[in-house]
């Protein structure tokens, strides 16, 4: 049985799916399940990326889907020779936007065969920030970031990194703002570390929820852990801290990338 088997739905035209989405689907608040409405957002661009591999995907549930025909709108963002970004909006009858969702898709093929297990843990034992050397820079060219943001590594383990990073603003209320870089700089040194210059390590993808908006710190701790990496795609999973504060926790796709071979 296929997916639309399950889900009737049909193309309309360049842009447009309809789907019947009967009462069977729905969830415990009386409209059709979240999960449904973001499957069929992943079926619908992974359809129209020619079939690339869904990699990420962020949804947000607006409004109560009720049971009855579907309206979903689907532009391609972006169609590069290795990622796909599609954007999908499912609509009510009542023409109001229920459902948006971003999907990226990735081309398997673009992706180097590399595997490794993943790790699920804590990193303990973290040093100071001023018994820490910030990373150093890569030989041959320059990451500025590394020089604006001082990163150092404050503790690891066999999968994981606990990488510190410096604030440089001191606006009261902007807690998210800084857990957001901090988020994504910790992202690299745990796929890197598995990949050794095998692979180049885009992560084209991060995924952030927000805890608190606590007092903004002079240094943010972002825990990244490597989960899974499976056929060149890695996951891994993110924690962010002001001091002992939670302040965001998310998720990020690294795309490990054959590198060209000059001649």
């Amino acid at each position: 049985m296929k997916f639309l088997d399950c889900f009737p739905g049909q193309k309309q035209s360049q842009g447009l799916w309809s789907f019947d989405l009967e009462k069977k689907y729905n969830g415990a608040f009386g409209g059709i399940n979240g999960g449904v409405l973001s499957a069929i957002s992943v079926h619908v661009a992974r359809l129209e990326s020619d079939h690339r591999q869904p990699i990420g995907l962020d949804s947000r549930y607006l409004r109560g889907f009720r049971p009855g025909q579907a309206r979903v709108e689907y532009s391609v963002l972006n169609a590069g020779r290795t990622l796909s970004t599609v954007n999908v909006d499912i609509i009510n009858n009542d023409n109001k936007l229920c459902t948006r969702s971003v999907v990226m898709l990735v081309n398997p093929e673009a992706l180097a065969p590399l595997d490794s297990p993943g790790h699920i843990g804590t990193i303990d034992a973290p040093k100071a920030y001023e018994d820490c050397r910030t990373w150093p820079q890569p030989a041959g060219y320059s990451v500025p970031l590394i020089d604006t943001f001082q990163p150092r590594i404050l503790a690891k383990d066999q999968h994981g990194l606990l990488t510190a990073t410096q604030v440089i603003w001191d606006q009261p209320g902007t807690c998210a703002e800084a857990a957001c870089i901090a988020a994504d700089i910790s992202v690299g040194p745990p796929v890197g570390s598995v990949v050794a210059g095998k692979a180049s390590t885009p992560n084209p993808d991060l995924s952030l929820r927000f805890c608190q908006d606590t007092e903004l710190p002079e240094q943010m701790l972002a825990s990244c852990r490597l989960e899974s990496m499976i056929n060149g795609l890695a996951s891994t999973r993110i924690e962010v801290r002001a001091k002992q504060s939670i302040v965001a926790i998310g998720v990020s796709t690294t795309t490990c990338i054959t590198m060209k071979v000059r001649p």
